[in-house]
């Protein structure tokens, strides 16, 4: 008696995990690889669009001002003033720090293109 009950509990088993427990933990492995998937395309999507965001919020055209001691601004003639790009901006203020040091060099963001307005037509 026992050996029946044991060989039908066997089959029992067997039916219930081969059709029902297997294609349930298999489905549940599925869903949550395409789960993390979407999270991951999701994230680098927000992501590319945040930056696109600030992008077009930077400002067109850096200025270097000039300030003397007395904290006025001043113009040096001789001395470039609007760069399109932060670094060379910053370079050139930091260049003209070491070359006059009686001034202070400041960097400041511009959002109309002023270098356009500067082009000599001639």
């Amino acid at each position: 008696m026992m050996d029946s009950a044991l060989a039908a509990f066997s089959l029992v088993y067997s039916v219930i995990y081969q059709y029902l427990v297997d294609p349930v933990m298999s489905f549940a492995r599925e869903f949550q690889f395409a789960t993390i998937c979407a999270i991951a395309i999701l994230f680098i999507i927000f992501s590319a669009l945040l930056m696109l965001r600030n992008a077009k919020r930077l400002p067109k055209a850096y200025v270097v001002e000039i300030f003397d001691v007395y904290g006025s601004k001043v113009s040096i003639d001789g001395v470039r003033q609007v760069f399109k790009t932060y670094d060379a901006a910053e370079s050139y203020a930091r260049m003209y720090r070491l070359n006059f040091k009686q001034y202070k060099f400041k960097v400041v963001g511009q959002e109309k293109d002023i270098t356009k307005d500067l082009a000599w037509k001639g």
